[in-house]
This record gives C-alpha cells, structure tokens and sequence, in this order.
C-alpha cells in the first residue's frame, strides 16, 4: 500500500510538472503571437522575450533573427530605393538643362530669328546638346543594366592592344582642340579574355573622365605587360583631387570633387569598377592637388 501511495504522490507530482510546463509554454507562445502579430503591423523593432530554459525558446530565438532578417532587408531596400529616388532627381536635373538648349536652338531656327549664316552655328550647337543627351541616357541605361544584373557579357579573346589602339583613335579629334597627348602601347599582341564592348567603355569613361573634369592639357594613355597582369595607365597633368574625396570618386553619384568640377552625372567611375569587376580586374586611383590624376586599370594574366 505504501508503494502504490508513492506511485500515485510521485504521478501527480509528474502530472503537476507537465501541466505548470505546458501551461507555461502556452503563455510564451501566446506572448509570441501578440508580438508576431504586431511585427506584422509594420513594427519590427519588437522582440520575443522567452525563458532558455523553455521548450519554445529555439522557437522564439528564430523567429527573432528572422524579424531582424527582415528588418535589415527592408532597411537594404529603403536605402536602395533612397539612392535611385536621388538618381533619377539628379540626371532629371542634368537632362533637362542639355534639353531645355536644344530646344531652344531649334525652336530660334524654326521661327526664323537668325540669318542664313547664323543658322549653321545653332544647328551644330543643337547638335552637340544632341550628343550630350544621348550620352546620359546611356550612361543611365548602362548603370540600370549592371544594378538589375541584367547586363550580359561576352567575353572573348582579344588583342587588348589593337582594341586601345581602336578606341583612343575615335578619342583623338576630341582631345586635340585642348590637350596634348602621350600614347604608349606595345607593339606586340597581348591577348585577354574580354568583352570587347565592356573594355571600351571602361576607356571611354576615363577619357571622359579626364576631358571633362581634369581642367589640365595633357593625357598620357599607357599599356604596359608586368609579370603576372597588364597595366592600363590613363592620366592627366589637371588640378588633381583632394586626398579626402579619392575613397570616394567610386561611389555612385559621387560628385563632391571641387578640383575637378561637379559637371557630371556621378555615375562613369562607378560603372568603371563595376566593370573591371566583372573581368576580375581592379580600378585604383593616384593623385594630388596641382600634379594631377593617374587612373590604374590592373588585369590579371
């Protein structure tokens, strides 16, 4: 009798046990309802509190790192979403002086308000705003298509020599009205495996780059083979850029650098790196106020 006594005490003890943990469990997985539902109204800043030592706290724990998950998700989107909202306001802006000339231009032509000799001036004015806009919409179409991972490459082997030789050339009659120029490319065929189209845009928009920004009279476009990578130098004897803005001059946007003026639209060196990126090559820059900017594109063998 005493042992079955024992048997029904130590039962209800059992019994007792299970029912406070249960009861227990059912409180923190209520708690963690109200606290998910809340989540769900937008608040993600909240947090399951629960006992380690409970059955539902592996529960909780997650379901915390996953609201935080989602908190840095959403931030990431906010931010991404800031950045394009200031994009678009920006070459809204620069869009719209270059348009605003252009129509202007013709609109003077067309209503007659300039002489037969004049004519011609405007027309290549019109002209050249002409050429400025469809550089930013291609610029713009060019960076939309790297940020959605939409651009396709075709890499292929090529003559990295006879590709700069191909490039600079169309450069030439640009640069000559108001810089001297020095072209060191090796006579020889260096080989690299390349998208033909992404390698001269990386070029066209260091040239650009140096035309526009540099305010100097010199370019010197320099390839050079080292042991394990070729070396494309593209520099300029301009005004340089302020020690504190080189860590920046990648960035999307960027266009704070004083010494090489604000005209621009903050995206050619950020699609420059994107670039070089992809052909697992790397954009550096050198440079001090007064001597001048030096622009490093490194590719490995």
């Amino acid at each position: 009798m005493i042992g079955l006594s024992s048997i029904c005490v130590l039962l209800g003890l059992i019994c007792l046990y299970l029912f406070g943990k249960l009861r227990k469990n059912k409180q923190q997985l209520a708690q963690a309802l109200v606290v998910i539902e809340d989540v769900g109204q937008g608040n993600l800043d909240r947090k399951i509190i629960a006992d380690e030592t409970s059955d539902v706290a592996a529960l909780c724990f997650r379901l915390n790192t996953i609201v935080a998950e989602i908190k840095q998700q959403l931030s990431s989107l906010q931010v991404s979403e800031n950045e394009y909202r200031k994009l678009i306001t920006s070459l809204s802006h620069d869009v719209r002086t270059p348009l605003a000339s252009l129509i202007g231009y013709l609109e003077v032509i067309n209503d007659g308000l300039v002489t037969e000799d004049e004519q011609q001036h405007y027309l290549q004015a019109a002209q050249e705003k002409a050429f400025e806009l469809e550089k930013y919409i291609d610029t713009l179409f060019e960076w939309v298509k790297l940020e959605s991972g939409e651009r396709r490459y075709h890499f292929e082997r090529i003559d990295v020599c006879e590709l700069l030789r191909a490039s600079v050339s169309d450069w030439i009659p640009r640069m000559e009205p108001q810089f001297s120029y020095e072209i060191e490319i090796p006579e020889k065929e260096l080989f690299y495996k390349a998208d033909a189209a992404a390698f001269r845009r990386i070029i066209d928009n260091l040239l650009e780059n140096s035309l526009k920004h540099s305010n100097g009279d010199k370019i010197t476009i320099k390839l050079t083979e080292q042991d394990e990578h070729f070396q494309l130098e593209i520099a300029d004897n301009g005004q340089g850029i302020a020690e504190q803005n080189l860590p920046h001059i990648f960035e999307r946007l960027y266009k704070a650098d004083e010494a090489r003026g604000t005209k621009g639209n903050g995206l050619g060196l950020a699609i420059v790196q994107e670039l070089a990126a992809a052909h697992h090559g790397e954009i550096t820059v050198r440079s001090e106020l007064g001597e001048g900017t030096r622009f490093f594109l490194t590719l490995p063998k």
